[in-house]
C-alpha cells in the first residue's frame, strides 16, 4: 500500500464522519504524492462539494471520472454540480444511468429522485420513488414523492391520492404532507375531508399564502367558520412575506 493509498483511507474515514475539512486536507496531501489517484480525487471533490466549493468539487470529480468510474455518491454530486452550472445534458446522462435498476444503492435513491425532479424528469423520479417504496415501505418520503411526481405529470388525482394518504398515515405529524392532502381533497370537491385532515394543524405551522388561501376556501365551502377564520387570520399575518415552503412541499393541482 502506497502513502497515497494510506492517506486515501484516512481521508475516506474523515469524509464518512462528515469532517469535510479534514477530508479535503488529507486528500490534498495525498494528491501531492499521486496527483492521479482516483480515490483521492473523488474524496477531494466530494469534500469540496459538501463545503460549498463547486469549482474545486468539479475539478476533483471530473478529474476522477477521467481515470476510473465514479462511485454512485460521486456521480450524484457531479450531476448536482452540472445542474447548478446549467449543464443539463451532462447531468441527465449521469442521472439516467443511475436510474437504471441495480445501479444506485438504496440509501442513495432519495437523492437520485430529488435530482431527477430538479432536472424535470418527473417520470423517472416517480419510478425511483416507487422502487424505494417497494424496498422500504415504511419510508414515507418515497410515498410522498410518488404522489408529487404523478401530480407533476398531470395524472388524475385518483392516481396519486392513495400515495399521499400513505405518506400521511406513515408520518401524521408531517405538516407539509397533511397540507398537500387537504389541498388535493379540496380541489377534488371534498372540502369536509380536507378540513378533517388539517383541523388540528396549528395555524402557526403554515407559512405558504397559496396553501392558506386554498385551505380557507375549503373550510368556507364546508361551512367550517372557525377553521376558515383561523386560516384567514394566519394569512393576514404573513401577507407581506414570501412563501417559505420548499417547492417540493406545495402541490399545485
Amino acid at each position: 500500500m502506497t502513502a497515497a493509498d494510506c492517506l486515501y483511507r484516512a481521508a475516506t474515514e474523515k469524509l464518512d464522519a462528515n469532517d469535510f475539512t479534514g477530508a479535503i486536507e488529507l486528500a490534498r496531501a495525498g494528491l501531492l504524492r499521486d496527483e492521479n489517484h482516483p480515490g483521492l480525487l473523488q474524496v477531494y471533490g466530494l469534500a469540496a462539494y459538501h463545503l460549498g466549493d463547486p469549482v474545486d468539487a468539479l475539478e476533483g470529480l471530473e478529474g476522477a471520472s477521467m481515470i476510473a468510474p465514479l462511485a454512485p455518491v460521486s456521480q450524484l454530486a457531479l450531476a448536482d454540480l452540472y445542474l447548478c452550472s446549467g449543464k443539463r445534458q451532462s447531468a441527465a446522462t449521469g442521472l439516467f444511468f443511475l436510474a437504471e435498476p441495480e445501479r444506485c444503492p438504496t440509501p442513495l435513491l432519495p437523492d437520485l429522485a430529488r435530482l431527477l425532479g430538479k432536472l424535470g424528469a418527473y417520470r423517472s423520479a416517480f419510478k425511483v420513488c416507487r422502487r424505494l417504496a417497494r424496498a422500504r415501505s415504511w419510508y414515507h418520503p418515497a410515498h410522498y414523492g410518488m404522489a408529487y411526481y404523478l401530480a407533476k405529470l398531470n395524472k388524475p388525482i385518483e392516481k396519486w391520492l392513495p400515495h399521499l394518504r400513505a405518506a400521511v398515515e406513515l408520518a401524521p405529524g408531517a405538516v407539509p404532507y397533511r397540507v398537500a392532502l387537504a389541498n388535493a381533497l379540496g380541489n377534488a370537491g371534498r372540502p369536509e375531508e380536507a378540513c378533517e385532515v388539517v383541523r388540528d394543524v396549528p395555524a402557526a405551522a403554515l407559512s405558504c399564502p397559496a396553501c392558506l388561501k386554498r385551505l380557507q376556501s375549503a373550510a368556507e365551502e364546508a361551512g367550517e367558520v372557525q377553521l376558515a377564520l383561523r386560516f384567514r387570520d394566519r394569512l393576514r399575518e404573513i401577507t407581506r412575506r414570501r412563501c417559505d415552503t420548499a417547492e417540493g412541499d406545495c402541490f399545485e393541482t
